[in-house]
């Protein structure tokens, strides 16, 4: 699905920008381009952003 319409970015895109070390929307914005139109989709990529920075605690939890 698309994230960002303005620059047809998908989540798929977004979430690898995120694996190979984006750590902000400004990151993600310069690897693959979403959030650098409007700008509506920031909410978005904050969630995937924050949903990856709390995948290696839920692992840990898990594991424990």
């Amino acid at each position: 699905m698309y994230v960002c319409h303005c620059e047809a970015v998908s989540d798929r895109t977004v979430n690898a920008a995120i694996s190979s070390g984006a750590r902000c929307i400004e990151d993600v914005t310069e690897r693959c381009r979403a959030g650098g139109g409007c700008g509506s989709c920031h909410d978005v990529l904050q969630a995937l952003l924050d949903l990856c920075d709390a995948a290696p605690e839920m692992a840990e939890a898990s594991a424990a």
